[in-house]
């Protein structure tokens, strides 16, 4: 994903990308995290 040409970013764009990423990042926590209760028959109401 190397652009050749320079695309200028705003201080607002660099911080939406790193809020961007964290909440992937915890979607994907909260997924493992979900899958592991549920594999271990600890899911609650849910299973």
């Amino acid at each position: 994903m190397a652009e050749t040409e320079e695309t200028p970013e705003e201080p607002w764009f660099r911080w939406g990308k790193r809020i961007l990423y964290a909440e992937m990042g915890i979607a994907v926590l909260v997924t493992v995290f979900s899958l592991a209760m549920a594999f271990m028959g600890e899911a609650g109401y849910i299973a």
